[in-house]
């Protein structure tokens, strides 16, 4: 892992984001949803830490298009959940925690300005996330703390989710997608990552990436730092990094 002022910032000019845990403080959403599924329908009282653990695990050894119902499959044969249709109880998964979606998740604390202050200089922006079309939709449409702040659809000048792709990540397909998308090089991308399937994708796709501490990744702590090319605890610690390096600059360089 690199000290952050080795990053050559200048020359970037694509500068992408994933959502889930990275731009959003959303993944403890799904560990109590699963969490409340596994309880009225298999009967069974899991602890929060191991429903993430044993889903990060699937997420991370399993891909393709239709990833949660494949997830969702694996919930009703682990836990012998009384539904018995993946498709039945992936509905069921989304209406439980849509109104946590639109009610309760925020972005994370000092991305707003640090958006604005990329979009200012003249990035390109890119939200590059496994996360559905839905759940876009919520961010974008209903959730009132979020818009209160920045509307995702008039800042960002791409958004790609997981309709766009095959694969989900750790497969690189989806930054593969986006440089093809702007006929862009990997050097002239950096992308924030707060997992280790993120990380891991931007590797693959040979992408420097920043990886930005969220709670619910710790448990590859280790795997990240080996793999990240920078860490930062908190956004307000890259804003001042931007803020240091375009001091008296306008623009970025085109």
């Amino acid at each position: 892992m690199k000290e952050l002022n080795k990053l050559n910032l200048i020359d970037k000019k694509y500068i992408i984001f994933d959502m889930d845990g990275t731009l959003i403080d959303s993944i403890g959403v799904w560990n109590l949803t699963d969490k409340k599924l596994i309880e009225k329908y298999g009967g069974k009282i899991s602890d929060l830490e191991t429903i993430q653990n044993e889903r990060d695990n699937f997420l991370h050894n399993n891909e393709g298009s239709d990833i949660y119902v494949e997830y969702c499959k694996y919930l009703i044969e682990k836990n012998n959940l009384s539904i018995k249709d993946p498709k039945e109880l992936l509905n069921i998964r989304w209406n439980k925690s849509s109104e946590i979606l639109e009610k309760e998740i925020d972005f994370k604390d000092d991305v707003v300005s640090l958006i604005l202050r990329l979009k200012e200089l003249g990035f390109i922006l890119v939200l590059a996330t496994m996360t559905t079309k839905v759940q876009l939709d919520i961010y974008s449409k209903k959730n009132k703390k979020m818009l209160s702040k920045m509307n995702i659809v008039d800042v960002f000048d791409l958004i790609t989710d997981m309709s766009d792709v095959t694969n989900k990540k750790p497969n690189p397909e989806i930054y593969l997608k986006v440089m093809e998308y702007y006929n862009a090089q990997p050097s002239e991308c950096l992308v924030f990552e707060d997992s280790y399937t993120g990380v891991l994708a931007s590797n693959k796709a040979g992408i420097e990436v920043v990886n930005i501490h969220d709670r619910y990744a710790d448990v590859d702590r280790k795997k990240i730092n080996e793999l990240t090319d920078y860490s930062i605890e908190g956004y307000d610690e890259f804003l001042e990094f931007v803020n240091d390096v375009f001091k008296g600059t306008a623009k970025i360089k085109k």
